[in-house]
């Protein structure tokens, strides 16, 4: 058995060298050993309570929050690896004073069988900045347009103000927080739970998983008003200047407004109307133009649909110098009240008709007639020619001649130029009773 096994020693020794070379060569050309890097390789930060507790927080810089990794293995293991299997950590209990985080890689898989896994990139950079807290108000958008016929009059929102933490570079940029919802074909009122969102004094929307609110919903409550189109016109008052007088024109700039509203108030308003008081053309000589804040015309329940309509109405009232023409008005037209009881008053004869000179503009004037004229003249206020005595003593009225003024019941837009009396003679007849006397026209 010795001679067995050392006759030929050398050759033996050469040959199990050699077979143990055939070996590596076969399998270094079947299974060799080689390298693959993975890209994007996202770096996790382990213990990040480690800053909130300081009061602090702190962001990945881009250029070192996704690394390259290089796996090195034999060409079996590398074809059962994926970067699903690649994991890369940084622990913020070993960051240093330049803010920055050892990286350590490791492969989940084949980790006994992998002959190196390695990176370039030794650390993580951060951005470290204090945490801070603020008190942002509350405010309700809407995306779209109720049904025709109707308008948004109103948002409810219980919610005034949030509280919104996280880094202070970003928490300053928060100028609003807020809650929208579609009101697209609404035709009635709407309550919805809607989240919020910050924004920027742009209106750009914040969005940065380092902050939270200290309320994420609000209930918003729209109120929707039905919309109708009603007429506005105005009266006035005053009297224009000697010789002029109104052309009967009244125009209001807007003609129209869109009212939105619900319940009675909305549903009986079929009109604005100005107050006469608040239009004057007293002393005017020329159209009078006069701005109204119609406002507070509107009941209760009642607004304006168009939000940019500040309420303002301009009311122009037509001024014109009178026309003047004479009619002749007929004495029968004429009567006399307040007649005492026991007396007569009769109407001189003047003939049927007696001249009158009018004054006027527009159609009212052009229209008038004698025969449309009628007038009154009050027995009380007779002014005597003669002025004799009293028939007695407490007697109301004095018998004889005296001057009536004629009173008459003219349109609008049509006046007298100057007064008009009639002489009457007033007899003492007894005992009557009666509070009006017809027309007797005496021979003068």
């Amino acid at each position: 058995m010795k001679t067995l096994f050392t006759k030929n020693l050398g050759l033996k020794i050469i040959s199990v060298l050699a077979a143990f070379v055939l070996w590596l060569v076969v399998v270094n050309v079947d299974d060799p050993i080689i390298s693959k890097t993975y890209t994007g390789i996202p770096v996790e930060i382990l213990n990040g309570d480690v800053l909130t507790e300081q009061g602090k927080c702190y962001d990945v810089l881009a250029d070192s929050a996704l690394i390259n990794v290089v796996v090195t293995a034999h060409r079996s293991v590398i074809d059962g690896m994926s970067r699903d299997y690649i994991r890369a950590t940084a622990d913020l209990k070993q960051l240093t004073t330049l803010d920055t985080i050892p990286i350590e890689v490791r492969s989940t898989r084949f980790s006994d069988r992998i002959d190196s896994v390695t990176t370039r990139s030794s650390s993580v950079k951060l951005k470290i900045e204090n945490l801070i807290k603020k008190d942002v108000a509350v405010t309700i958008g809407y995306e779209g347009e109720p049904a025709e016929g109707y308008v948004l009059s109103g948002v409810d929102n219980p919610l005034a103000s949030v509280v919104v933490s996280g880094p202070e570079s970003v928490i300053s940029q928060i100028s609003k927080v807020m809650a929208s919802a579609d009101i697209t074909g609404v035709s009635r009122d709407l309550s919805v739970t809607e989240p919020l969102y910050a924004y920027t004094s742009d209106n750009e929307l914040i969005e940065d998983d380092r902050i939270t609110l200290s309320r994420t919903v609000t209930e918003i409550k729209y109120t929707i008003y039905a919309t109708k189109t009603i007429p506005v016109s105005s009266g006035f008052s005053g009297t224009p200047a000697a010789g002029f007088g109104t052309t009967g024109a009244v125009i209001t700039e807007p003609s129209s407004v869109i009212i939105a509203g619900k319940g009675e108030n909305y549903e009986d308003m079929e009109v604005v109307y100005i107050s006469p008081d608040q239009v004057s053309v007293e002393g005017a000589s020329s159209d009078v133009t006069t701005t109204v804040d119609i406002s507070d015309y509107l009941p209760s329940g009642v607004v304006f649909a168009d939000n940019e309509f500040d309420g303002n109405v301009n009311v122009t009232i037509g001024v014109s110098q009178n026309l003047r023409k004479v009619i002749d008005v007929p004495i029968s037209n004429i009567t006399v009240e307040n007649v005492p009881d026991g007396y007569a008053v009769n109407i001189v004869d003047i003939g049927a008709t007696f001249p009158v000179e009018i004054q006027g503009i527009g159609d009212a004037y052009d229209r008038y007639s004698g025969d449309l004229a009628i007038g009154k003249i009050d027995a009380s206020a007779l002014v005597p020619r003669n002025a004799p005595l009293p028939e007695h003593e407490g007697a109301p009225i004095i018998v004889g001649e005296s001057d009536g003024l004629v009173e008459f019941d003219f349109p609008s837009g049509v006046s007298l130029t100057n007064p008009v009396s009639l002489m009457v003679v007033v007899d003492h007849v007894g005992t009557q009773t009666g509070a009006e006397t017809p027309v007797v026209v005496l021979d003068e």
